[in-house]
């Protein structure tokens, strides 16, 4: 990283040893003041005996030993993305084991992890025994140097020591994660800083009068986004944008990477090399992987379809300086290596990972799980009812009649459940999320393909294609793909939430003569009733 020119903002910032060296002497003040903590002191950089490698921090009890150790990035610089980056942890570990310390941590000052050192790096149980906490949010080194984050350093390493003392001296644990809940929480982290960064470059662009049109067009007419001229509100949509966008750039990446445990060598491993630096490269780089998703699979375009040079798919990749991070995001995916988990734990990695409560950290909102469950059961009596969901939006609705039909005739597949699911949403984003939602209720199941169609309800027309999905048939002894035309049959129960809104919002068109009403207006919905 180039040092910034004297008068910068972050020019007087500190670089890692000085900060690591700061955070010590805040340690130590706390320490000095608090003699009932197992800690004597904070020392900065000690080396390991036998070893030229330095450990970051180390933490000494009151008889001279070492307690815990840490290993501390700064979160702009290279490896500092995320407290849970694979070489950093596997580097902080073997220091804590040769110093003969049963904790240690990464800190890369936003957040911090606390780690048990046992377990081997690939043993049972390996990187899963851990505790986190958030700090602070640095983007930028001047950011380290603003009295609000040195308060909020101040104000955690209390608290944070107290805590350690509690677990170094057996009171309570470090906790012990599932592989699908240490998936998500290193997740989030790597994705925190990408998403600051893109907030940050949507708040500048807001300034500029046609970029501000082109994101106030997307956000109230394909998002459905209320606008208003109060500062408050435009940064909250600022950042639910950013929120929003990364988060479905996420969704795609994550399920590419499950794909590959089903097609192996068909699909490349995603990859972010180095040499792409702006992140308009970095989305016609991607754009290829998903683009050979889409032609491997043969479906999954409400996922990988989607146009990849429309402004929500372009708004994670505005800003250049959010290129490393979303590179290390990559590479926190493929350090977890879905072709070595269980189908199980990759299903619940997406349990989570599109949860609705984990939708709501990012800008969406969908209807409770306990109402949808309430309303199917007027509608879905024994199991084997065709539902529709003119409006999907995440999937709730689909998601809970598949649960309930499964419950209800435990016997059916994967595939007839899902011939008996039809979704539709106008959102690129919806129809994304309700495919994945249902399509990783059970990845092994070769027929994988959910009836979910990006199109206007009122378009949709019985005894009409629907969508057309892949069908693998049987010719000369070789199993070949074919596509079918889907239409939608019968229905038993039409069950979702549509988007409300009020009338007067909907346009009016009486066209001279008796002609045909434009879609979309008042005249247009009263003669399809």
């Amino acid at each position: 990283m180039t040092p910034p020119p004297a008068g910068h903002p972050d020019a007087d910032a500190p670089h890692e040893l000085e900060f690591t060296g700061q955070a010590a002497s805040w340690m130590n003040l706390i320490l000095e003041k608090d003699p009932t903590l197992p800690f004597a002191e904070a020392r900065c950089e000690r080396r390991s005996q036998g070893s030229q490698q330095r450990r970051d921090l180390t933490l000494l009890g009151r008889d001279g030993g070492v307690l815990v150790t840490g290993e501390v990035k700064l979160p702009y610089q290279k490896d500092g993305g995320t407290p849970y980056h694979g070489a950093v942890v596997r580097d902080a570990r073997t220091k804590a084991r040769r110093a003969g310390a049963r904790f240690f941590f990464t800190w890369n000052v936003n957040e911090c992890v606390l780690w048990d050192a046992e377990p081997d790096d690939d043993g049972p149980g390996a990187g899963q025994c851990y505790r986190s906490w958030r700090v602070a949010t640095v983007t930028r080194p001047g950011h380290l140097i603003l009295p609000a984050t040195q308060d909020a350093i101040k104000q955690w390493l209390g608290p944070f020591l107290h805590e350690l003392g509690r677990i170094v001296r057996g009171q309570t644990q470090v906790g012990f994660k599932p592989p699908d809940q240490r998936f998500i929480d290193a997740l989030e982290s790597a994705l925190s800083l990408p998403i600051r960064l893109t907030f940050e470059e949507l708040t500048a662009r807001h300034t500029n009068p046609r970029q501000r049109a082109e994101l106030e067009r997307w956000m109230r007419d394909e998002q459905g986004w209320t606008l208003s001229a109060d500062p408050d509100h435009i940064r909250d949509n600022l950042e639910r944008a950013a929120q929003f966008a990364g988060y479905a750039l996420v969704n795609k990446l994550v399920f590419y990477e499950a794909l590959l445990k089903r097609y192996g060598a068909q699909l490349h491993k995603l990859t972010a090399p180095a040499h792409l630096d702006t992140g308009d490269a970095l989305r016609l780089h991607l754009e290829g992987f998903f683009a050979d998703a889409r032609r491997v699979t043969e479906d999954y375009e409400t996922v990988f379809g989607a146009d990849h040079t429309a402004v929500g798919n372009r708004i994670p990749f505005y800003a250049d300086a959010a290129v490393p991070y979303w590179r290390a995001l990559i590479e926190q995916i493929r350090e977890f290596d879905f072709s070595r988990l269980d189908y199980e734990i990759i299903g619940n990695i997406f349990e989570r990972l599109i949860a609705p409560e984990e939708r709501r950290k990012y800008g969406q909102f969908y209807t409770r799980a306990e109402v949808v469950d309430l309303m199917s059961s007027f509608c879905i009596r024994d199991g084997a009812e065709t539902v529709l969901d003119p409006a999907c939006g995440g999937g709730t609705f689909l998601v809970r009649a598949y649960a309930r039909k499964r419950e209800l005739r435990p016997g059916r597949g994967h595939d007839r459940l899902l011939a008996e699911l039809y979704g539709v949403d106008v959102s690129h984003f919806a129809t994304h999320l309700t495919t994945i939602n249902l399509a990783t209720r059970d990845l092994v199941q070769a027929e994988n393909y959910p009836r979910v169609a990006r199109a206007d309800f009122f378009d949709v027309r019985a005894q009409q294609r629907f969508l057309r999905l892949p069908q693998r048939v049987q010719s000369a002894g070789l199993g070949k793909i074919q596509q079918r035309d889907i239409d939608v049959p019968p229905l038993d129960a039409v069950i979702g939430n549509p988007p409300y809104i009020r009338q007067e919002q909907i346009k009016s068109d009486r066209p001279k003569g008796g002609g045909q009403p434009s879609p979309g207006t008042k005249e247009f919905y009263r003669r399809l009733v």
